[in-house]
């Protein structure tokens, strides 16, 4: 796995971004070309301009997302593994956030495996009053105080 962020990647943040730079153009020009009479029958052209414009935004704004962080980080494509990989770059560009938490995750995840390795069951009683999980023995809820 490389740290880098693909050249198809760049390319579709960068054509996502034209699509968002048109769409701005194209929309705020419905502004400047005002209501003017039009004597053809459908909208009128501020209207066109502007749906048109929004669309190429929401395309663009897609595009950049899916380049940024990859089909799988972007929520596109449902593939954990894929999207760990694909947030890899973009995870180092914010200061390794994202990786926190996945770490947290796979904390979690092999506390439940190493119970489940020793054929312990993880018994947990939830509170009747706010509903969180305590461990077995508790005799206070961890999140609201009360007795259980």
């Amino acid at each position: 796995m490389t740290d880098k962020i693909s050249k198809e990647r760049k390319i579709t943040y960068y054509i996502g971004l034209g699509f968002i730079i048109i769409g701005v153009i194209l929309f705020m020009s419905s502004f400047f070309i005002g209501f003017e009479p039009s004597f053809s029958f459908g909208p009128p052209t501020f209207f066109k301009n502007a749906v048109i414009g929004m669309i190429f935004i929401m395309i663009g704004a897609v595009l950049t997302s899916i380049g940024a962080r990859g089909a799988a980080g972007s929520g596109i494509l449902l593939d954990p593994e894929k999207a760990r990989e694909d947030l890899k770059p973009f995870n180092k560009a914010k200061g390794g956030m994202i990786n926190d938490t996945l770490e947290n995750i796979d904390v979690i995840k092999d506390i439940e495996k190493v119970a489940i390795k020793n054929n312990k069951e993880v018994i947990k009683i939830k509170c009747k009053y706010c509903g969180t999980l305590n461990d077995e023995n508790a005799k206070f809820c961890k999140e609201c105080g009360k007795s259980i």
